[in-house]
């Protein structure tokens, strides 16, 4: 079965340009990009259409997401409120959320594609479905945007499938700071279980901590794992092994959505984390497995972050290899180094009691 892919030069329209600080004298220190920069996409957009897994896939061509789709989860004064900042020459979401006059159109074609992707996936065009989107949306809330997000892109996404009949929902986020969005849509919704590999003690402050497990009527639907940071590949492995694949077998969801953040990667400037691209290709791999297994292989991968501008990328494009199963012959440019020798055989004590913790958060809610 194909695999349907989405990416479209209009999402860089949401051009968070360069990050300027102005010094107590007066002047201002050279400028330096924006860590969301639009370069990233780009540089992911060309790697992955150089690579020869996109040949044979269902290309989506994105449509701008209703009103009344983005309202399924962020309230409409907010919704207006974007609208209003970016025809007004653009401004701040949040002190770390810049939007520009083209970040609507991108802000809402990304929504919609996430739905379009989903339909794809829904109507059995395509098996799988990846989205590389700009802007995020994981930190998006229902009434503010923030941590460079504009509106949820997986959540909109999630309610669109619950409109046309799907039970249960999985949300998988691997981005390395929490899914704060996400989780507050699905806190108190039993039919989504939404599962957040993180690094503990990071963005945003006061989420995503263990014992923070779901509302009432919901308690074991919601996941969080945070990690140390250090954690590479060997412990995302276990973390998957040991607590996400047991609670989705248990779950038994129809349709698998992933959070796909490249920011838990060995380069990423925003993130600790020791993750290369043959970790992003065997956690991939693990839940496209798992897809196959639990729900006729239907999975839906959706940009998510990710800050170096030379590595996600490559991070990217081992995703793409785990969900199509091909391997590009596209080396890990880090690949002969003693960084990547390292990254890859780290694994720690602390790293195992962090997932113990979890498990033990989690285990009167499920077999484990």
């Amino acid at each position: 079965m194909r695999l349907a892919y989405c990416y479209d030069e209009r999402f860089l329209q949401h051009d968070t340009g360069l990050d300027a600080h102005q010094l107590p004298d007066g002047s201002v220190l050279e400028p330096v990009e924006h860590p969301s920069s639009a370069r990233i996409i780009r540089r992911t957009a060309q790697l992955l259409a150089a690579s020869g897994l996109l040949d044979d896939a269902l290309l989506i061509a994105p449509r701008p997401a209703t009103e009344d789709e983005l309202a399924a989860y962020h309230t409409r004064d907010y919704i207006a409120h974007v609208r209003r900042v970016t025809s007004e020459g653009g401004g701040w979401l949040d002190p770390e959320t810049p939007v520009v006059p083209g970040s609507w159109e991108a802000a809402v074609l990304a929504a919609g594609a996430a739905i379009e992707l989903t339909d794809a996936v829904l109507s059995g065009q395509a098996r799988q479905a990846f989205g590389l989107l700009r802007p995020p949306g994981h930190h998006a809330m229902r009434d503010r945007g923030m941590g460079f997000c504009v509106f949820n892109n997986v959540v909109v996404a999630v309610r669109h499938a619950q409109r046309r009949g799907v039970q249960r929902v999985m949300v998988l986020d691997w981005d390395v700071h929490h899914g704060n969005g996400t989780q507050d849509a699905f806190w108190d919704d039993p039919s989504v279980l939404f599962v957040s590999l993180h690094q503990d003690n990071w963005y945003p402050a006061g989420w995503g901590s263990v014992d923070q497990v779901g509302a009432p009527g919901a308690e074991g639907t919601t996941v969080n794992i945070p990690l140390p940071p250090g954690t590479g590949n060997r412990g995302y492995a276990l973390a998957l092994d040991r607590i996400v694949l047991p609670i989705a077998r248990q779950f038994q969801p129809e349709l698998i959505f992933v959070s796909a953040g490249q920011d838990a990667s060995m380069e990423d400037p925003l993130g600790r984390m020791l993750v290369t691209m043959s970790g992003y290709r065997a956690m991939t791999e693990r839940v496209r497995q798992l897809a196959d297994e639990l729900c006729d292989g239907r999975l839906v991968v959706l940009m998510e972050g990710g800050y170096s501008l030379r590595y996600v990328p490559y991070c990217t494009l081992a995703i793409l290899e785990g969900m199509t199963g091909r391997i590009s012959g596209i080396g890990d440019p880090h690949e002969g180094t003693s960084e990547l020798a390292q990254a890859e055989r780290e694994f720690r004590s602390d790293q195992e009691a962090a997932i113990e913790a979890a498990r033990r958060a989690l285990a009167p809610y499920w077999r484990l």
